[in-house]
């Protein structure tokens, strides 16, 4: 035989002095840092903070303990801010109100608790709960990826209190 098959010999694709290893090499590492930037630093499954616009007026929600039904008002609209419950924590999650609020792709969770949905990573209505949700038949995943949604609030959106399964009466 004679040519190129003479010289390499069967195999085309490895010549001898390495540039096929050091082109593979660099187009996998650009491979993976692109998947690094559109799937992880840009994932559209977490909130990016966007600069902050400017100051609109609301009236920031005093710390305190709340139930479903006095959380419910918080849903951003008429100007209101947007509260959601995560894991029985209720947090200010007004700065995010491009996702929680009015027209935002959770916008099913403001005023709620939505904790379910959040450890299911689902945006079916079924999944937020009107009455009070102990979370007690959520599985192994579903416990471990409601936690890794609260860290998320808690380091992003203001903590107001707890969300109460009822409120004592006082007498």
């Amino acid at each position: 035989s004679s040519g190129i098959n003479a010289e390499y010999g069967d195999d085309l694709t490895m010549s001898t002095d390495g540039t096929a290893y050091i082109v593979t090499t660099i187009a996998l590492l650009g491979g993976v840092l692109a998947f690094y930037y559109f799937y992880i630093y840009n994932n559209p499954d977490e909130p990016v903070e966007e600069e902050e616009p400017e100051e609109e007026s609301y009236t920031a929600v005093e710390p305190r303990d709340f139930t479903l039904e006095e959380l419910r008002p918080y849903d951003g609209t008429d100007g209101k801010p947007v509260c959601i419950a995560v894991n029985h924590i209720v947090y200010d999650v007004t700065k995010g109100k491009n996702f929680y609020g009015p027209g935002g792709p959770y916008a099913m969770l403001a005023g709620r608790d939505g904790s379910r949905a959040l450890a299911k990573m689902s945006l079916d209505e079924s999944d937020v709960k009107d009455e009070w949700d102990d979370l007690e038949d959520l599985t192994p995943f579903q416990r471990d990826s409601l936690s890794e949604w609260e860290m998320k609030f808690q380091t992003r959106y203001t903590e107001l209190g707890k969300l109460l399964k009822t409120r004592e009466k006082e007498e």
